[in-house]
């Protein structure tokens, strides 16, 4: 019986060994869900260009408008009286900055923190997407 157990033993290192040789060259790869995030964004950011100069960034007003402009808020009604101020920014790919933003808006009080994407398109940042922290 010991010798049974043994044999057993081993043949489960063996099979987990063979399949750690398989398995692990997947693990790289993309998952469903996660994909976005780990596959496209982290890899491709590096220390040279993971900062960009602040004069590269989109401006306080231009993040305003673009925020505006994304929520399809009327900047004309509300924009008086609410700011937005970009407070670091970081190049994730080619042409695209994901940059925190702090905002006061006029009709929410305190101030709200704001991550958002920019593209670079036709000589100026337009915000693609934003996310309420």
């Amino acid at each position: 019986m010991h010798t049974a157990l043994g044999r057993g033993f081993l043949l489960g290192v063996a099979v987990g060994c063979v399949l750690g040789v398989y398995v692990a060259p997947h693990l790289s790869h993309p998952t469903v869900g996660m994909g976005n995030v780990s596959g496209s964004i982290l890899p491709q950011v590096n220390e040279a260009t993971a900062v960009p100069e602040k004069g590269t960034w989109p401006t306080d007003d231009q993040a305003k408008t673009q925020l505006f402009a994304l929520s399809k808020w009327d900047l004309n009604r509300h924009g008086y009286g609410s700011t937005v101020s970009v407070n670091r920014c970081m190049q994730i790919v080619d042409q695209e900055i994901a940059c925190k933003l702090f905002a006061q808006l006029k009709w929410i009080d305190g101030e709200t923190q704001i991550e958002a994407v920019f593209q670079w398109q036709d000589g100026y940042w337009t915000m693609i997407a934003a996310k309420n922290r």
